[in-house]
């Protein structure tokens, strides 16, 4: 009889550390048997639900993992998945870190300096880092899948959500293996290794790796199988948990299914089930961010500045003119931000997606983070994303230190073509200008990378008008209040409509997760750096597919 055993990721996925021993079929009375845990199961409801959380309700915290071992033992900032996406970002040109005065804690990647070798399978704090985050997503998952099988999701509804929750997961922890480590160019090879697919919890014997070709034709039916049991289930809305508060932000649900499952069929150039998936998200989430709510506006920065010209140092308080409260911009604040499909509600922090990252307002030079000059330049008058960035250097701009008594200020000049899309004064429910807190909501995905993925889509697979109408929406959505409605031809004219799908790709998510990354390694491109970048330097040739880390090497010979 198996015996089913909660053990540590770490010790047990042959994916990180591979073992050929095998565990002995000996019960343990501190455990209970998959017969005893159906009967008690079949108690009561409350004992069944008891169950499945404890199963799954952690896997949540999954999906943008913090742990130290992806940074070398070490529980600091770097320890977040985000932060090895911003790394991304940093490199992919679109972004201007701070100065070669005043060079900010990415300007390594920002750089692309050569000594940067991140690729490379022996680099414990990057590579092998990068290759952890998906690889802890796997154990839990697969637990929840051993116990919660087809059959018994089949015959149970209340299980279906459950085991829909693990297949994302477990999935999209492959997805994200094969995007780092594998050419993105050809997706339909049978020769070329893909990912070795482990199917139980246990000590495993090292797994022989799928071709490319078969290794995305499972992660692409996991995800299917995963949303058909969403769809089928009691949970939310056919799946869908759609709402700003914590339990419907902060959980496994049908659209965070259908996200991922979408950027994996872009990945491996399924078009059709990018589209099909996406417009069924956007079905259940139509509405995007008002242009009012979308970041803060550059021109309210000599109002949020308050005294500026005054040289004298003063408590937070006193001689302000202004505070634009994070409540106010959608990117801080759930309530105006109907596009949130997964994040962390109030009170959570996320290194770069909290009130200190990003956020302008809260930093000093090297902290000044700004749109590529190019991307600027391409920006309707219209847009409110446009209104976001700093048309001029801004002088004398006042910062508090943040020791906790906000006594002392600094006076810097915010560099043009600086980005407010993440900027607040104050937290939400907090006084105005004050450092002693970040509280605010955090926005992790978000649905308008669905329409973007699904434009993409139309437009890789010859569909120009609805390619168009996608982008459309979406300008729509971004134009100024009282401003003439933006279209892909009064802002675009003379683009074809993937060039426009990209452009938007570059505005829209500016600055959110590793997109500005992945895209140009899908594409085959990278992007001229504008005139504002004091780093040219772009991407190596060999920065986009990484080594294979020399641990998974060691512990599985089937690997060439």
């Amino acid at each position: 009889m198996k015996t089913y055993k909660f053990l540590v990721l770490g010790t047990i996925l042959t994916l990180g550390l591979a073992s050929c021993s095998k565990l002995l079929d000996v019960s343990n009375p501190n455990y209970f048997t998959d017969d005893q845990m159906a009967e008690f199961m079949a108690s009561s409801p409350e004992a069944e639900e008891q169950v499945l959380t404890g199963l799954v309700g952690g896997l949540p915290a999954y999906i943008n993992i913090y742990n130290a071992v992806m940074n070398g033992g070490y529980s600091n900032s770097s320890a977040y998945e985000s932060n090895f996406e911003f790394r991304r970002f940093c490199q992919s040109g679109d972004v201007v870190e701070g100065s070669a005065e005043n060079q900010g804690g990415f300007s390594i990647y920002y750089q692309n300096l050569a000594s940067n070798t991140y690729w490379r399978r022996d680099q414990e704090t990057n590579n092998y880092g990068y290759y952890m985050g998906p690889v802890l997503k796997v154990g839990p998952a697969q637990k929840a899948i051993d116990f919660i099988t087809a059959e018994k999701a089949e015959k149970y509804p209340s299980m279906r959500a459950s085991r829909a929750q693990a297949l994302t997961l477990k999935a999209v922890a492959y997805m994200m293996l094969m995007e780092r480590y594998t050419d993105l160019k050809d997706v339909t090879s049978t020769t070329q290794q893909g990912w070795p697919i482990y199917d139980k919890f246990d000590y495993n014997n090292p797994v022989e790796p799928l071709s490319v070709a078969d290794t995305w034709k499972w992660i692409n039916a996991t995800f299917k199988e995963a949303v058909d049991l969403f769809h089928s289930s009691n949970y939310g809305k056919e799946g869908y948990t759609i709402g700003n508060s914590a339990s419907e932000i902060y959980d496994i649900d049908c659209a965070v299914a259908q996200y991922y499952r979408c950027r994996a069929a872009l990945d491996s150039k399924e078009w059709a089930t990018v589209i099909e998936a996406g417009n069924d998200l956007m079905k259940h989430m139509p509405d995007l961010i008002k242009a009012a709510d979308y970041g803060m506006r550059a021109s309210l920065l000599e109002m949020v500045n308050g005294r500026s010209g005054v040289s004298e140092k003063a408590p937070h308080g006193t001689g302000w003119t202004g505070d634009f409260n994070a409540a106010s911009n959608a990117f801080f604040n759930l309530e105006k931000n109907p596009e949130a499909i997964f994040g962390g509600a109030r009170g959570s922090t996320n290194v770069f997606w909290s009130l200190d990252g990003l956020n302008a307002l809260k930093n000093g030079p090297s902290g000044y983070y700004q749109v590529d000059q190019l991307i600027y330049d391409a920006l309707s008058d219209n847009d409110c994303r446009k209104a976001c960035i700093l048309p001029d250097d801004f002088q004398d701009f006042h910062v508090y230190s943040n020791n906790g008594k906000d006594t002392t200020w600094f006076d810097y000049t915010m560099p043009k073509y600086t980005s407010l899309k993440w900027a607040a004064s104050s937290a939400i429910g907090y006084p105005s200008h004050s450092n002693d807190a970040a509280t605010a909501d955090n926005i992790y995905l978000r649905s308008s990378a669905v329409l973007l993925m699904v434009a993409e889509a139309y437009a890789q697979s010859g569909k120009d008008a609805e390619a168009k109408a996608l982008i459309d929406k979406l300008l729509a959505a971004r134009t100024l209040p009282d401003a003439a409605t933006m279209t892909c031809a009064n802002t675009m004219a003379g683009k074809s409509a993937l060039d426009m799908v990209k452009l938007q790709w570059r505005i829209e998510m500016w600055g959110e997760g590793d997109w500005a990354f992945f895209n140009q390694k899908r594409w085959g491109v990278q992007n001229q750096r504008g005139s504002n970048h004091w780093s040219k330097t772009q991407i190596p040739a060999e920065g986009w597919t990484w080594e294979i880390p020399q641990k998974e090497r060691q512990g599985n010979p089937y690997w060439n």
